[in-house]
Parts: structure tokens; C-alpha cells; sequence
């Protein structure tokens, strides 16, 4: 799902619409997303799910995951060990990114679904402008770490 014919704005646009106006067809780089989280050292998964606040029908998401938490599993001992079994990886902090270009963020205290009509990644900032124009700057970095001052549990 790459770039065709080089009409990519940039080297760093994951999502950019074509054309010289708004009405341009949204188009993807998947493949500069898997390779950009590569490079950061941060997860990158594909799976076809339902995600009922960006649509009804399965689409193909493309995430990346900044901080996995571990969730269910039951404690075992016997004499000096311990075991946890039947734990589950799931995301914690991560950016969901479906092939209509709706993007669920999900940080360390809030969770929001965009329609994003522009995504570049400048080093570990990703620039995210929405379909009302309002632009987010984010540091995946932030992301990837838990805060400090905050009590989550992961």
C-alpha cells in the first residue's frame, strides 16, 4: 500500500491526500510506518479488526505499540518458585491507524479516535493534522516511558 508514482508530498508523509485540494483521495505508506517503527525500536502489528467507533465493517489496522501492558493470568507457587499463567500481552500506549485513515491514539491517560488527513514522522514526532485543520505534535518518546508523576498501572 505504498506511495504510487512518487506523489508523496514527502520522504517522512505516512497519510497525505493527493491533489493540490482537500477533495484529493486519502493515500498511505504503510511500508515507510513499519520501517520508521523499526528503526525507534518500536512495535509494528497488522491485523483486520471491528472498531466500533471509526466504522461497522472490518478494515485493516496498522499500528504501532509504544509500551505493552500484561493483563489476566493467575499466580502459582510451589515451594520457592513462582509462576504467573495464562497472561496476555495487549497494547498500552499506541497508534492505530485504519485504511480509511481514522487514527485511534492511545496514551498514558487518554484514549481519542481522529480522522487524520496528514501524518509525518520527524525523528520520534509524530505530526498529525485532522480533517477540522487542527495539527498535534506528539513525542513517541513520551509514549514509550511511563510517567513519572502518574500511577498507572500497566
Amino acid at each position: 500500500m505504498g506511495s504510487l508514482f512518487g506523489s508523496k508530498p514527502s520522504e517522512a508523509h505516512v497519510i497525505w491526500r493527493s491533489g493540490r485540494n482537500n477533495g484529493g483521495t486519502k493515500k498511505f505508506d504503510f511500508e515507510y510506518l513499519e520501517l520508521w517503527a523499526a528503526h525507534f525500536g518500536v512495535d509494528f502489528e497488522q491485523w483486520t479488526r471491528v472498531d466500533h467507533d471509526r466504522g461497522d465493517e472490518p478494515r485493516e489496522q496498522f499500528v504501532c505499540v509504544f509500551r505493552w501492558a500484561k493483563s489476566g493470568g493467575q499466580e502459582l507457587s510451589v515451594g520457592d518458585e513462582e509462576w504467573t499463567m495464562g497472561t496476555q500481552r495487549k497494547p498500552r500506549t499506541f497508534l492505530e491507524i485504519d485504511e480509511e485513515g481514522m487514527v485511534r491514539l492511545r496514551g498514558w491517560s487518554t484514549e481519542t479516535t481522529l480522522d487524520v488527513e496528514e501524518l509525518v514522522l520527524k525523528k520520534t514526532v509524530l505530526k498529525l493534522k485532522t480533517a477540522d485543520g487542527t495539527v498535534k505534535k506528539l513525542d513517541v518518546r513520551k509514549l514509550s516511558k511511563r510517567p513519572e508523576t502518574t500511577s498507572t498501572r500497566a
